[in-house]
């Protein structure tokens, strides 16, 4: 085989730079601490590394997102704890209200408060977070939720509940909707409500009554009708399918009127007449109670019928009270556990994050003792091929002369 001088400078010129190449590597590694520089250095721990970077990213990601999540969690919280306050306040005025030394004045003032409670209520509703989105607005954020109009307080939201992905497969709820928290409220006892006719002119006030069996409620409207006569009696009749239900019982003040699961006390003298209709809850906006409410305490009361009106607007309307507490309430919770629920899952996810983290760089980390060995043997190595090739290309026939 014939070895011409062309092919052997160019094989020595290659093998010197390859020996180049790999010591230029080594000591890019050592420079930068990687021993990954490319893919094709190790293709299975550089896929692994790739995996376990975008695995940090997503937990990192989650962290933003739970962080975010705490600050709305914890602020709706505030806000509904607020929201208690205002409406236990409320409560509290209407029991003052229902006291039988007060005079309308009396009941004027307190109205004037109540309505100071439904502006506060108001506000809280209308309350927002740290981006300036609104709280209690379902998915639309960007729109304030109530608005006091002169027919009543209009909700301007939706139905969402927004929500965010604060680990894998958990997204969180971060905003309700007013629609259900302020809106839809049921009323009465949260089965039936009882409502005292218009022109009772008897002084019967009831007690917003309960329930003795749930399975035996029917869901339809009743009236229970009192007559003449002494001792009064009273009918009940199922308004929806025009049945009587009880038909002259004895009337007692202060003795339980049961039928079809509902469980009734009625305290006072009716008048030939009077009624009392029981329907179920219903839902209505809490608002509109309290409004409500405030303009049936501003109203003067002639004479113990009407002092007897106003007595059981107030049993509707503390019972409605409740149902509103109880929702605000709720919510807390909700919050509350939100809230419990991000310490666990932020201690998850750092860890997550952490190993994560360890394991990219355990699978690029470069072995200090081992490429720095590597680096000065393939420098000795380079240097040597560098003087070969030197002396191998100095050679000439002419020198064997």
């Amino acid at each position: 085989m014939r070895i011409s001088t062309s092919l052997l400078f160019e094989t020595g010129a290659r093998a010197i730079s390859r020996q180049q190449a790999e010591w230029a590597r080594t000591q890019q590694q050592l420079s930068t601490g990687r021993r990954l520089l490319a893919a094709s250095d190790d293709p299975l721990a550089a896929a692994q590394a790739l995996r376990a970077g975008d695995a940090a990213a997503r937990a990192a990601q989650y962290e933003a997102a739970q962080a975010s999540a705490r600050s709305n969690l914890a602020l709706a919280e505030a806000v509904l704890a607020r929201a208690t306050e205002t409406l236990q306040g409320a409560r509290e005025l209407l029991v003052q209200a229902n006291a039988p030394t007060l005079g309308d004045a009396d009941r004027a003032s307190l109205a004037q408060a109540l309505r100071a409670n439904l502006a506060e209520l108001l506000a809280l509703a209308n309350a927002r977070d740290a981006d300036g989105q609104y709280l209690f607005s379902g998915y639309r954020g960007a729109t304030q939720p109530f608005a006091e109009t002169a027919a009543g307080v209009v909700y301007q939201g939706d139905e969402g509940e927004r929500a965010l992905a604060v680990a894998e497969g958990r997204l969180m709820t971060v905003a309700l909707s007013g629609a259900w928290l302020f809106d839809r409220v049921p009323q009465g006892n949260g089965w039936f409500r009882v409502e005292a006719g218009a022109a009772n002119a008897g002084t019967v006030v009831h007690d917003g009554g309960t329930v003795t069996d749930p399975a035996a409620l029917t869901g339809h409207r009743y009236r229970i009708q009192f007559g003449a006569g002494t001792p009064p009696a009273y009918d009940v009749v199922d308004l929806d399918t025009g049945t009587t239900v009880v038909a002259g019982a004895p009337y007692a003040s202060g003795r339980a009127i049961e039928f079809d699961g509902v469980r009734l006390v009625l305290t006072g003298t009716p008048a030939a007449g009077d009624s009392f209709d029981v329907a179920p809850s219903g839902a209505a906006s809490v608002f509109d109670t309290l409004r409500a409410l405030a303009e049936r305490l501003a109203q003067p009361a002639a004479g113990a019928a009407g002092r007897a009106a106003v007595a059981n607007a107030i049993a509707s309307g503390l019972g409605a009270l409740d149902r509103a507490l109880d929702r605000v309430l709720e919510a807390r919770a909700r919050a509350g556990a939100g809230l419990a629920e991000l310490e666990a899952l932020g201690a998850l996810v750092s860890a997550e994050k952490l190993q994560h983290e360890t394991d990219a760089a355990r699978l690029a980390a470069l072995d200090y003792a081992e490429a720095a060995s590597r680096f000065a043997a393939q420098q000795t190595a380079l240097e040597a091929a560098q003087r070969a090739y030197v002396r191998l290309t100095s050679l000439s026939l002419f020198d064997l002369l």
